[in-house]
Order: structure tokens, then sequence, then C-alpha cells
């Protein structure tokens, strides 16, 4: 992943990822896909 999401929780750091793949590039993506994104990047 190309851009770098800070949060202080999961859930936002969920929501901050949805609104940025929203606006930047007008794709809806998952809660799980997220998840498994940030586990995959340790």
């Amino acid at each position: 992943m190309g851009h770098r999401v800070e949060a202080d929780s999961e859930e936002e750091l969920v929501r901050k990822v949805q609104e940025h793949m929203r606006r930047e590039h007008g794709m809806d993506i998952s809660k799980e896909r997220i998840q498994r994104d940030v586990r995959d990047e340790d």
C-alpha cells in the first residue's frame, strides 16, 4: 500500500482507509480486506 494512515484505534483506522479509498480511488473496501492488508504489512 502506498498511503500511510495512522489512527488511535482499529475502528478509526478502518474508517480513515475507507474514506481515503472512496475519495481518492472511487472504491469501496471492506473492513475485513483492510484488516487483512494491515496484517500482511507487519
